[in-house]
């Protein structure tokens, strides 16, 4: 027989698959971390707290601007009651110390602080009383005053005509005052003492003030005195004026029985004005200056109270001195 061979066929490697030599060649990305929950919740809670914040934000400026609005220096307080009213009423309770609220607190904590504090206009008022007026120091919170109550203590000065506060972030509170113009000044007697006062064009007293110190600043200051000399004052000074060589020799006037005006010159000369048209009177005294020179000369009294005529009172002379080495005769007692 025959003999056969068995033939081992080679067997054949199955083909080279070449996704997978390509994931073997690459390496292979590492697990994820799976995050803690910690970190899950403080994930949720910075996302839920973004529109809180953006609201909270929104109201402190709603809130800023309206301080801001509630306090502008445009309206003015109430106007204070009449004096005698003040009296007759029970004395007030004190006022409450302004206190800061939270948000001034607040706000203040993040530097909104008074550190500069600007005064204008100020020129004869007393220092510590226009300090306690306004009442304010380095260091206060800016949002932590009212603006309005302020202005009202710091109109309520004698020399204050008109008052504007405000205040300029972050810091700086200012102070815009206007003084009232004086006008003359008035002697009153009250004790038996004189009292000089200061008054505005409108006649009325202008309190805290020093009138000597008045007069320094102001020399052609015109001392009055009587009753209704406050009221009647708007209407002699300009005339006056209207004169300068008569005004020139003027150091008081004086009103006589609310009807007239005598004038007392530098030389204690009394000019005696006539009631009512005083104007002509003057110019008639300006004519008589121009060519005499009558303000000048040594008299008692120039008299001026009826229409057209002058009457010029001489001082009384002192009788004669007795002659050298004549003692005067003294008469003894009994004779």
């Amino acid at each position: 027989m025959p003999r056969v061979e068995t033939l081992e066929r080679p067997v054949k490697a199955p083909p080279r698959q070449r996704g997978r030599s390509s994931a073997r060649g690459k390496k292979a990305p590492p697990p994820q971390d799976r995050l803690s929950q910690r970190t899950l919740f403080l994930r949720r809670v910075k996302r839920s707290l973004k529109p809180g914040l953006w609201i909270l934000g929104a109201t402190a400026v709603l809130v800023v601007g309206a301080e801001l609005v509630r306090t502008l220096p445009g309206a003015k307080p109430h106007p204070a009651p009449p004096a005698d009213a003040m009296l007759a009423a029970a004395p007030p309770a004190p006022a409450p110390v302004e206190q800061p609220g939270l948000l001034a607190e607040a706000l203040a904590a993040i530097g909104f602080r008074i550190h500069h504090i600007e005064i204008h206009g100020a020129a004869t008022i007393d220092p510590r009383a226009l300090s306690a007026a306004v009442d304010v120091k380095a260091g206060d919170p800016t949002f932590g005053m009212s603006l309005a109550r302020i202005q009202q203590r710091v109109d309520a000065l004698g020399p204050v005509r008109d008052a504007t506060v405000e205040r300029i972030l972050p810091g700086t509170l200012v102070v815009d005052i206007t003084e009232r113009d004086v006008y003359a000044i008035w002697q009153t007697i009250q004790n038996g003492q004189p009292i000089f006062q200061l008054i505005d064009k409108n006649g009325d007293v202008i309190a805290d003030q020093n009138a000597a110190a008045a007069k320094r600043r102001q020399p052609s200051l015109l001392l009055l005195s009587g009753a209704d000399a406050p009221q009647q004052a708007s209407t002699l000074i300009p005339e006056l004026k209207a004169q300068p060589s008569v005004y020139a020799h003027v150091a008081a006037a004086e009103r006589v029985d609310g009807l007239r005006w005598n004038l007392i010159l530098k030389n204690h000369t009394v000019v005696k004005l006539p009631d009512g048209d005083e104007a002509a009177a003057l110019a008639q005294l300006t004519k008589l200056q121009a060519s005499m020179q009558l303000l000048d000369r040594p008299v008692e009294a120039i008299d001026l109270r009826q229409p057209g005529r002058l009457v010029v009172l001489p001082y009384t002379l002192p009788p004669p001195p007795p002659p050298p080495g004549k003692a005067p005769v003294k008469r003894q007692e009994g004779q």
